[in-house]
């Protein structure tokens, strides 16, 4: 299909309030999204009742704009036995479509209404076309795909499913791949799976290299991304045949969606956008916009590093600092071309009470103040051609000798700008509606009918109840095209306007203006309930019960862990990081080794090491699995390891008909039992549960499955985030992408220390991703009882960067408390001592419920 043909792709806006909901729509959404009562995956947004839901749908239907509701969380084993009815209740008002990022969640509402339309959302981390079409069998219609995807990455995911991609274009990026960050969760309690995320990674960080701390880098906010902006890339996305661009930030204001919508839609409609349509991108929220990862990695342009909050459009540096004024060059980007003066005259620059930051990040300052006024102007003794400036006047109040020559300066607030787009949504005048046709017809002694129809041709016809009647007035008939032009297009209250309107009324009639105005309404009300039809979904809550049951009672144990589970000798795994600590473990009681080595590290040797220790060999996937990425799968194939931890569901797609046994992780988010029955269904001999569960969730689901499946990590440094982006690059060479940072990561230890005085340890893998591991390791031993009770006998330690000595010592006491040699209470303090930073009982041990702080 040419671009000719080719449908112009859905443009898909965040609602958090009702007045973002009516910004998206007057200023040309195609859909947009919001969250579902209780389930809102915004903790900090407004939780819409039912009755608002029904009545935003309803609007933006009737408008022409389809509504999707977000559920994009992980839901636990008692909560989705408390969904059927809930769901049943919602599907009824009748959504377009549902985003979902739990399994499960989607299993259910599947079975509730087997027509029900749902989404895949990012956080299910869809980086590749097996993965796409492996969840395309659950019954999905549409994958909204990772943020950290090239538009390479991309066009070859689109031309391998048939499913609709959705691709995010503009807003806030994570420095992790979404559903795979614990960040906010290890430090602050707070998952972000269940909508919570506190944004840890905008805070500072400081690095330590080799145990000494490293200053030749100004990149303090060391994860903090820019924001994502994807007009200069809209062409390709298109031709690439993107179903949906999908703008982020439900936590913005309606004056953001008016003028993120407004620059798209003009971009789409192939109207040249101008610094008109840009200046609102940058001044009402910005952290800088780039393009993402969608021209590949460039980690030094990914993150600044000297900030990380909302900053708006730079101005440029102060050149000159006088008595209530200030100086400053103007940036190249807005002085380019001779029409400089022209556009900030014409209202494109500083207004009077805009806000200025003036801000010199080595030092750590940051000041604002109120603009008075602002105008163009020349240094003395320049030349023509010169570099242009621009003059900032301010109140008495502000003293400007807090301002230094070579500070960066920022618009980042305008009331006189945010007032404009707000017009765009609140004044009726501007309002965009729907054109209709109208044709009156009638005769003397017969009803008076009015047909009322809109493009597409909805069409319909209303009567009065009584008969027309002659006018007692000769000329009436000369005054009925006035009245009815008059009456018929009082539609100011309405998503409509009359374009065209014909009147076949017999001459001699009497109509007088009310029975217009009544038909008008009559024929409204009409063709909204028309606009607003829908298809039959017929949503059972019992449908949905029954599939619960079925897998409550169905949990039957595999052939091989048959008998009394909770008598079966535990089998024991451990996972190295480098091929030195696999020969630590000789002569443990263990049972199986698994294998994460780094970038360029072989496989073979410590695959025959580990049979040869009388061990079973296993090997674990990448986290990710992206186009082109499958060697590291291939070479998993070729050396036919003892079993695969599989880590992501591209690779569990590709293993599972390999013949090899595949063991699911933590990473594939199983919280509860019908997302367990599910990813067990896929060819899984056993599965890690997600870590949002804590212990009361994690024996709530053991109830529910067959525990001689589940396999738990007794010890492990917890994963915080995992990036595409390199911190290793970023922070200690100038490099964009590998080769270019000569392969930093593997000649140097790196540490993170956070706000807390804590240290964690940053590690890449072998496609140069990142991983934050939480400097102070977790451990449930103090669990070891219970689990054994329930049927659990699959157990893990995990290694990071250990020596072999350190390795060995861990791995024997945690081995000793499993096999019963020492107590639990014997065992949790000599772990202690091992540790460098202490241990932790982590989010296992966390019973404690965050508090939304939700608008009434």
């Amino acid at each position: 299909m040419n671009s000719s043909t080719r449908p112009s792709p859905e443009l898909l806006l965040p609602v958090g309030t009702r007045e973002m909901l009516e910004a998206a729509v007057a200023n040309g959404a195609d859909a947009v999204y919001f969250g579902v009562p209780h389930w809102n995956a915004r903790g900090r947004t407004e939780d819409f009742s039912f009755d608002d839901v029904y009545d935003m749908i309803r609007y933006a239907r009737l408008r022409g704009v389809r509504t999707f509701l977000a559920m994009n969380v992980l839901v636990f084993e008692r909560e989705l036995r408390e969904l059927p009815e809930f769901l049943e209740k919602i599907i009824s008002l009748e959504p377009d479509a549902f985003i979902i990022q739990d399994i499960g969640l989607a299993r259910l509402i599947r079975a509730i209404a087997p027509t029900q339309e749902i989404h895949a959302s990012t956080q299910m981390t869809l980086a590749s076309a097996e993965a796409v079409n492996l969840v395309a069998g659950i019954g999905f219609n549409r994958a909204v795909l990772a943020r950290e995807l090239s538009l390479k990455e991309i066009a070859r995911i689109k031309e391998a499913t048939p499913l609709e991609l959705e691709v995010f274009i503009h807003g806030a990026l994570c420095v992790s791949y979404s559903g795979q960050c614990l960040t906010s969760e290890n430090f602050g309690g707070r998952s972000a799976n269940r909508g919570q995320c506190a944004q840890s990674c905008r805070l500072p960080y400081r690095i330590f290299v080799d145990g000494k701390e490293f200053r030749d880098t100004d990149a303090q906010f060391l994860f903090s991304p820019h924001d994502l902006c994807a007009l200069p890339k809209l062409n390709e996305l298109e031709e690439i045949g993107v179903d949906s661009l999908k703008v982020e930030g439900r936590l913005k204001s309606p004056e953001y969606v008016a003028a993120v919508a407004k620059a798209y839609r003009k971009a789409l409609n192939r109207i040249p956008l101008d610094g008109k349509d840009m200046e609102p991108l940058e001044v009402l929220f910005s952290r800088g916009l780039r393009a993402g990862w969608l021209d590949g990695d460039n980690h030094q342009e990914l993150v600044d590093g000297t900030f990380s909050n909302h900053h708006g459009l730079y101005l440029g540096t102060v050149a000159k600092v006088e008595r209530g004024c200030v100086i400053v060059g103007l940036d190249d980007s807005l002085v380019d071309g001779s029409n400089c003066a022209d556009d900030f005259a014409a209202g494109m620059g500083p207004r009077p009470g805009d806000g200025i930051l003036f801000e010199n990040a080595a030092l750590g300052v940051s000041i604002g103040s109120r603009l008075y006024a602002s105008q163009v102007t020349h240094l003395p003794h320049t030349k023509r051609g010169d570099p242009k400036y621009l003059r900032l006047e301010f109140g008495r109040d502000f003293n400007t000798r807090q301002i230094a020559t070579g500070m960066k300066v920022y618009r980042n607030d305008s009331p006189a700008l945010e007032k404009e787009l707000r017009k765009t949504f609140t004044d009726r005048e501007q309002a965009k509606r729907i054109p209709v046709n109208m044709e009156l017809s009638g005769k003397i002694g017969s009803l008076l009918k009015l047909a009322v129809y809109d493009v597409p041709r909805n069409r319909i016809e209303v009567e009065s109840d009584t008969v027309l009647e002659a006018s007692r007035n000769g000329d009436a008939g000369d005054k009925l095209r006035d009245l009815a032009q008059k009456e018929l297009s009082g539609l100011s209250a309405t998503a409509y306007s009359l374009r065209n309107l014909e009147v076949n009324v017999e001459r001699g009639a009497f109509i007088p203006g009310k029975l217009l105005r009544t038909l008008r309404q009559k024929a409204i009300e009409l063709l909204d309930a028309k606009r607003c039809e829908w298809k039959e979904l017929n949503p059972s809550a019992i449908a949905g019960r029954a599939l619960l049951n079925s897998v409550k009672f169905g949990k039957t144990a595999t052939p091989s862990t048959a008998g009394n589970a909770a008598n079966a000798r535990p089998v024991i795994s451990v996972l190295v990081r480098s091929p030195e600590q696999v020969a630590a473990l000789e002569g443990l009681d263990i049972d199986n080794i698994i294998m994460d080595f780094d970038w360029g590290v072989k496989y073979d040797e410590s695959l025959q090491q580990i049979r040869e220790l009388g061990f079973k060999a296993g090997m674990a996937t990448l986290r990710i699995h992206k186009p082109g990425e499958s060697h590291y799968l291939k070479n998993i194939l070729r050396l036919c390891p003892d079993f695969a931890l599989v880590r992501n569901l591209g690779a569990l797609s590709i293993l599972k008909e390999s013949g090899i046994p595949l063991t699911g992780d933590y990473s594939l988010n199983a919280a509860n039992s019908l997302n367990y029955d599910w990813l067990l269904s896929q060819g899984l001999q056993t599965l890690h549960p997600s870590w949002d569960l804590n212990s009361t969730q994690l024996f709530d689901l053991l109830g529910d499955i067959d525990g001689s499946r589940m396999e738990l990590t007794l010890h492990q440094y917890m994963p915080a985030f995992h990036s595409e982006y390199c911190a290793f690059a970023r922070a200690l060479t100038s490099g964009r992408r590998f080769p270019e940072c000569g392969k930093i990561c593997t000649l140097h230890k790196v540490e993170i220390l956070d706000h807390k005085g804590e240290r964690h340890f940053l590690q890449s893998d072998a496609e140069c991703r990142n991983t934050l591991f939480v400097g102070k390791p977790q451990s449930a031993l103090k669990l070891l009882p219970e689990l054994q009770k329930a049927g659990v006998s699959h157990f893990r330690l995990e290694m990071l960067q250990e020596d072999a000595e350190t390795v060995h010592r861990k791995a024997l006491i945690y081995t000793q408390a499993i096999r019963g040699k020492v107590s639990i209470a014997e065992a949790i303090r000599l772990a202690g001592v091992e540790e460098k930073y202490g241990l932790s009982e982590g989010q296992l041990f966390n019973e404690s419920v965050w508090q939304d702080r939700k608008k009434a």
